[in-house]
């Protein structure tokens, strides 16, 4: 699990954090530090990605699946 974090730290910034009996991930763009902005959130901090589910591995598995097919439409 540490190498998909890994992984998709080298495409976004993220948050992961549990919400209940859900662990959910937020990916933002690398150059955006989420924990960074002020009390009135800007568009600029906003989230590109967000996801949640039971399951971490799986959580973070579609997040590096989406990361990877939108590297690839960029390119």
């Amino acid at each position: 699990m540490e190498e998909l974090i890994r992984k998709l730290r080298e495409l976004h910034q993220m948050d992961i954090y549990t919400v209940d009996e859900n662990w959910c991930i937020q990916l933002f763009e690398l150059d955006v530090c989420p924990n960074d902005y002020d009390v009135q959130p800007c568009n600029k901090f906003e989230c590109v990605y967000e996801w949640s589910g039971p399951v971490l591995y799986n959580v973070l598995m579609d997040a590096l699946e989406w990361a990877e097919e939108r590297l690839r439409q960029v390119s």
